[in-house]
């Protein structure tokens, strides 16, 4: 009896169900983050330009990581002009830490484009915004629909695995989104409730059902294939490296750093590491290293340990500059775990 009832069970689950009517689940949506949205800074008024630093800052970059980096760049450049006025140093310095900095330089660049072509108004439609640098047509339909109200669709990994598992979907999630922001009411609480759905309740492993607005419309979870869905992406290699980083300090207590170019880290200024020969020759055949410790640190496919040496020598090596206050010039977030080994 247990077997049949099992089976049973297991065959009404799995059966084939219609596609969820696309009005009523965006209403569920919307009426949803009215209720369950988070308190964040950039929804007190939804004005254009925080909307537009918010959206560039949380690409590839948890919420809680961005939001203490949100309120200090703010801080710095209160508004656009400021932002465009700024050199890229100012503002990759204010990113230091944040990763993947070629976004700030892109945010800067279009800050200058909408002064120069718009005025210094943001321009409201998904035409015009994708004509300044750096905004492509996620960010386009984001600061669109979520400042502006325009119903423009937007699909980022949270969006994208929400409309896969609502609509059973194995292709592409925009033609969906597309449909979905036609019939909404509210673009601006749809879009938004699509990622804090995707981010809240719709994780990747492990999401509440029971708690998601969608729970008895969901394709996904009635046939068994939350697992599934959406078709997992083939992923990259992973390297793991142990690289040697060299801590090296003046007599004034200034740090030898050197800025480098990189897709990466592009005009970051970098302590020297791996095969350098900074502390091999005259004069710095004799110095004595003093290991510091070692932590551990990723960047895209990369898992590093760093093995930190302390050294002091009483001359710059050429392509180094000695730095007197690390927090004035940009430099990436592995840059503050070696200092912090001093302590």
């Amino acid at each position: 009896m247990c077997l049949i009832a099992h089976c049973f069970v297991k065959n009404t689950i799995r059966r084939p169900l219609p596609s969820p009517d696309l009005r009523r689940a965006a209403r569920l949506i919307e009426r949803w983050f009215s209720r369950h949205q988070r308190s964040l800074p950039w929804r007190v008024a939804y004005e254009p330009y925080p909307v537009w630093v918010s959206e560039v800052m949380l690409q590839q970059t948890r919420m809680e990581v961005v939001l203490p980096y949100f309120a200090r760049f703010m801080e710095r450049f209160p508004g656009l002009a400021a932002l465009a006025a700024a050199s890229e140093d100012e503002v990759t310095t204010a990113w230091s830490g944040l990763g993947y900095y070629r976004r700030a330089k892109m945010l800067r660049a279009g800050a200058i484009a909408v002064m120069e072509t718009f005025g210094g108004v943001i321009p409201s439609t998904v035409e015009e915004l994708l004509t300044i640098p750096g905004i492509g047509r996620y960010t386009a339909g984001a600061i669109a629909s979520v400042a502006f109200e325009q119903r423009a669709p937007i699909v980022d990994g949270n969006v994208a695995r929400v409309l896969a598992r609502i609509f059973a979907l194995e292709t592409d999630a925009w033609p969906r989104a597309e449909a979905l922001v036609r019939v909404s009411k509210s673009p601006r609480s749809l879009n938004q409730g699509l990622m804090e759905l995707g981010a809240l309740i719709c994780k990747p492993r492990n999401p509440t059902c029971l708690v998601c607005p969608l729970h008895e419309v969901c394709v996904a979870r009635a046939t068994g294939r939350i697992d599934e869905l959406p078709p997992p992406k083939p992923k990259k290699a992973t390297r793991e490296l142990t690289i040697p980083l060299y801590l090296v300090r003046d007599r004034r207590g200034r740090v030898l750093m050197r800025r480098a170019s990189g897709t990466l880290m592009d005009a970051m200024y970098h302590l020297p590491h791996g095969n350098t020969s900074l502390l091999e020759g005259e004069p710095f055949a004799t110095t004595t290293l003093e290991l510091l410790g070692t932590f551990r640190h990723t960047v895209t496919t990369r898992k590093i340990e760093f093995v930190v040496y302390a050294a002091t020598i009483s001359r710059r090596a050429a392509g180094y500059e000695w730095i007197a206050d690390v927090d004035a010039v940009p430099h990436p977030s592995y840059v503050r775990k070696a200092l912090k080994l001093e302590r």
